[in-house]
C-alpha cells in the first residue's frame, strides 16, 4: 500500500522549503500527485525516501536549497493579513480584536521558534491535527510563562482549532522572520495593531507614530536609565526609547491586560529584552500599586487617557490634583503622578489637552506644573492629530522634576502645522517634481529648531523661546498662543500708538437679528455666507443661495457695509466686508458687525480699514491670549469687544486706504503675471510632447 504524505510533511522530512519542492515538481525531479478534492500536492512517501538517500548521497550538492528571502514590512503584513483571513473564515464568531490576539500569539511563537533550529510549524511525518495543536500549545505556554504580565488563559494558551492552527502553521513554515530587521517586523506588527484596535472603555486610542518619534527624539540626549510609560498601551513609546538607547530598561505600567500583552509582544518582536511590563489592575498606574515605582524612574514618555473622569474617592484623596473632588479627569492625575514616578531631576514628556495649558477651571493644575516642574518646552500639535478618534486641541509638555520652585526661563515653544497623517489616520505624503516621496511633517524642522537652541539659544519659523511672564496671576496661562511674540508686539504697537484707542464696542454695533430658517422663515431658499464661503487672511467673502429647509441651526442677518468676524478658530482670520446690496445671513459662529456714525452722520471709521485691522497681527495678538476651548478654538463676545482700535484723523485714514488698495492692486498684478508664466510653463510642457512625436516620426 502507498502512503501519501503532505507538501509540508516532505519538505519538513527532506530538510528543504515548500517553494524548493514546487519547483522540483515543475521540473519533474519530484512529481506530486494532486488531491481530488482540495488539489493540493500530495506526495509517495517511497518517492520522498529515495530523494532523502539521493540527497545525503551527494551531501546535498546537487539540489538548490532554499534561497535567501529579502523579507520587507510589505510581506510581514502580507502574511499577517493572510492569517487574519484564515481564522475569520473558519471561525465565525471570532472578531478583530481577538483574531488579533491570535495571531499576535503565532507571531510570538514563530519568534521563538527561530532561536532554535527546530521547524516545529512544519508538521511532523504522521502527526494529526490534534497532536500537532498539543505540541505548539505545549510549547507556547512554556514561553509565555515568562511574561509575569500574563495570567489569563486568554493569553497565556492559543484559542484556535486544530484545523486553523494547521493551516496557519503552513504559512508560518514558508517564511523566515529572522530574515527582516526587527524595525521592519516592529513596522509591520504595528500595522496589525493599528488595524485591529480602536477606542474603547478606558478611552485609550494609540498615538501616531508620527508624535511618538518626535517625542523620543526631542529626549534622545536624556534617554538613559529606567525609561517608564505609565499608561504604555501598546508600548510605543518604550520600542522607540530602546531604538534611540539600547541601554534602557524598559518600564510600561498598564491597566488593560490585552494592552500589557500585546506591549510584551510588540518589544519582543521589535527585538527589546530588557523590559518588564507590570499589569496593575487596582487603579492602574493612579492606584496604590504604583507607589512601588516611585521616585524611580529617569525618564517618563506617555500620552495618557484624558477623556474619562476619575470617581474613586480613595485614590482621588491620595492626589494634591484630587483632594476633596468628586472626580477628576485621568490625565491631570497622571501629571501628578508623572511627578511622583521621577528621580529627582528626571524628564518627562506628556501629551495633554490644550484646557489644561489655558481653562481657568485647571488653574491649580498649571500651579502645580509651575512649583514642581522646570518647563523646557511647549509643542502645539495641530486639532487633527489624533483624527479619527478624537477631534481634540493638544499640546507636548517637556517637563524636568525639580524640587524647589524652579525658575521658569527660556522655555521653547512651537507649532506644529502638520504631523503627516490625514485626518482619516492615513499618512498624508507629499511628492517632489523627481518623484521623492516624503511625510507632510513640519516636526522635524522643530526638532532642528530645539537642537540650535540647545547649542545656541537662538530659534525661528513657528518656534520662540520666552521666559514665562503673566499679565494675570489668576490665569497662569501656559499655552503657545498666550507667550507668542504677537503679544508682546502688538501690546508694543498700543502703547506706541499716536492716535486714540476706542475699543471695537463703542467703534460698532452689533447686530443680532438671529432666527432659525427651516422653522421661522417662509421662503424657500436664502443668501447663506458659511464660515467655508469666507477666505481667510483676504477679506474676501461670498454667498450661497441655500435651501432654507436644510439650515436647521440658527442664522444672524447682515445688511449692507456691515463686517462679518468669525468667532471659531479666529487664528484663520475670517473677516470681511459685506458688499451686497440685499444683505444675506451668516453662520451664528460669527459677529456681525455695525459701524457707527458720528454726529454728522459719518461714520467714525472705514469698514474696509477696520476689517483689515481685524485680519492683522496687531489685533490677532490682542485676542490670541483669550482663545479658548479643546476641540473649537474660539473667542468670546466678551473679549472680541474689548480689542482696541486705533481711530486717526480722516485724512490719515484716506491715505491708509490709498496705500491699502495701491498693495492689494500690485498683489492682484502679481497673481495676474504669475498664473499667466504658469500657464505659459503648462503650454511649454504639453506643446514639447507633440514637437518630440514629430521630430520621431520624421515629421
Amino acid at each position: 500500500m502507498t502512503t501519501k504524505i503532505s507538501l509540508s510533511e516532505a519538505a519538513s522530512f527532506l530538510g528543504v522549503s515548500r517553494a524548493t519542492l514546487r519547483n522540483w515538481d515543475k521540473e519533474k525531479k519530484l512529481q506530486a500527485k494532486r488531491n481530488p478534492v482540495n488539489g493540493y500536492r500530495t506526495y509517495d512517501l517511497n518517492d520522498v525516501i529515495k530523494m532523502k538517500k539521493s540527497l545525503d548521497s551527494n551531501n546535498h550538492s546537487q539540489v538548490s536549497v532554499e534561497e535567501d528571502q529579502t523579507i520587507d514590512a510589505k510581506t510581514i503584513k502580507l502574511l499577517i493579513t493572510r492569517l487574519h483571513n484564515i481564522i475569520r473564515n473558519n471561525d465565525a464568531s471570532s472578531n478583530a480584536i481577538t483574531r488579533f490576539d491570535e495571531i499576535s500569539k503565532l507571531l510570538f511563537l514563530k519568534l521563538c521558534e527561530e532561536k532554535g533550529e527546530d521547524d516545529f510549524f512544519s508538521p511532523r511525518l504522521f502527526e494529526d491535527n490534534e497532536a500537532y495543536l498539543n505540541r505548539l500549545q505545549k510549547t507556547f505556554f512554556k514561553e509565555i510563562s515568562a511574561f509575569p504580565c500574563v495570567k489569563s488563559s486568554d493569553y497565556s494558551q492559543l484559542k484556535i482549532s486544530s484545523a486553523v492552527l494547521v493551516e496557519c502553521g503552513k504559512e508560518l513554515a514558508g517564511i523566515s522572520l529572522s530574515k527582516a530587521s526587527c524595525d521592519i517586523r516592529g513596522v509591520a506588527y504595528e500595522d496589525a495593531i493599528r488595524a485591529s484596535f480602536d477606542k474603547n472603555d478606558n478611552q485609550q486610542f494609540f498615538t501616531p507614530y508620527q508624535i511618538v518619534d518626535f517625542i523620543a527624539k526631542m529626549f534622545r540626549k536624556v534617554l538613559k536609565g529606567t525609561v517608564c510609560d505609565p499608561a504604555c498601551g501598546t508600548a510605543g513609546f518604550l520600542c522607540k526609547a530602546s531604538q534611540l538607547n539600547s541601554s534602557c530598561h524598559l518600564l510600561g505600567l498598564e491597566v488593560d491586560e490585552r494592552l500589557a500583552w500585546t506591549s510584551c509582544l510588540n518589544l519582543r518582536i521589535h527585538g527589546h529584552e530588557n523590559f518588564s511590563i507590570n499589569l496593575l489592575k487596582d487603579g492602574g498606574s493612579l492606584g496604590k500599586e504604583a507607589k512601588k515605582y516611585f521616585n524611580k524612574v529617569d525618564v517618563v514618555l506617555t500620552n495618557p487617557p484624558f477623556g474619562s473622569d476619575y470617581t474613586d474617592s480613595n485614590i482621588l484623596n491620595s492626589f494634591i490634583l484630587g483632594k476633596n473632588r468628586s472626580s477628576r479627569r485621568r490625565g491631570i492625575l497622571f501629571i501628578e503622578q508623572v511627578w511622583n514616578l521621577l528621580k529627582n531631576n528626571g524628564f518627562a514628556a506628556i501629551v495633554i489637552d490644550q484646557s489644561v495649558l489655558n481653562a481657568a477651571s485647571c488653574l491649580d493644575v498649571r500651579r502645580f506644573i509651575l512649583s514642581h516642574f522646570k518647563i523646557l518646552a511647549v509643542v502645539d500639535l495641530p486639532e487633527t492629530a489624533f483624527m479619527p478618534y478624537a477631534t481634540v486641541n493638544t499640546s507636548i509638555l517637556f517637563l524636568k522634576k525639580i524640587l524647589t520652585t524652579p525658575k521658569q526661563e527660556n522655555v521653547f515653544f512651537a507649532k506644529s502645522q502638520n504631523i503627516g497623517r490625514k485626518n482619516n489616520g492615513d499618512d498624508d505624503f507629499i511628492y517632489s517634481e523627481n518623484g521623492d516621496v516624503s511625510l507632510n511633517c513640519d516636526l522635524e524642522g522643530i526638532l532642528d529648531q530645539w537642537e540650535m537652541f540647545k547649542k545656541t539659544k537662538k530659534v525661528n519659523g513657528n518656534c520662540f523661546v520666552t521666559a514665562l511672564n503673566f499679565d494675570d496671576e489668576d490665569s497662569l496661562r501656559l499655552d503657545y498662543a498666550y507667550h507668542h511674540p504677537f503679544r508682546e508686539k502688538s501690546q508694543e504697537t498700543l502703547k506706541r500708538s499716536a492716535y486714540k484707542l476706542v475699543p471695537l464696542a463703542e467703534l460698532c454695533d452689533e447686530r443680532n437679528e438671529s432666527m432659525i430658517p427651516s422653522a421661522e422663515l417662509t421662503t424657500t431658499a436664502i443668501q447663506f455666507t458659511g464660515l467655508a464661503n469666507i477666505t481667510s487672511f483676504t477679506g474676501c467673502a461670498t454667498r450661497i443661495m441655500t435651501p432654507t429647509a436644510s439650515i436647521k441651526s440658527a442664522v444672524k442677518r447682515y445688511e449692507f457695509g456691515d463686517i462679518i468676524f468669525s468667532k471659531m478658530r479666529p487664528a484663520l482670520r475670517k473677516c470681511a466686508v459685506m458688499k451686497f446690496d440685499d444683505g444675506g445671513y451668516a453662520s451664528s459662529e460669527c459677529t456681525i458687525f455695525s459701524i457707527r456714525r458720528s454726529d454728522d452722520g459719518r461714520e467714525i471709521i472705514d469698514p474696509d480699514l477696520l476689517c483689515a485691522l481685524l485680519r492683522s497681527d496687531f489685533v490677532y495678538g490682542q485676542i490670541m491670549g483669550c482663545i479658548t476651548g479643546i476641540g473649537r478654538p474660539r473667542i468670546s463676545g466678551k473679549d472680541l469687544r474689548k480689542v482696541l482700535i486705533p481711530v486717526p484723523p480722516e485724512e490719515i485714514q484716506k491715505r491708509a486706504l490709498i496705500a491699502m488698495d495701491s498693495a492689494m492692486k500690485s498683489a492682484k498684478q502679481l497673481k495676474e503675471k504669475a498664473k499667466l508664466l504658469l500657464d505659459e510653463a503648462n503650454d511649454l510642457e504639453v506643446n514639447s510632447l507633440t514637437s518630440i512625436s514629430n521630430i520621431m516620426s520624421g515629421i
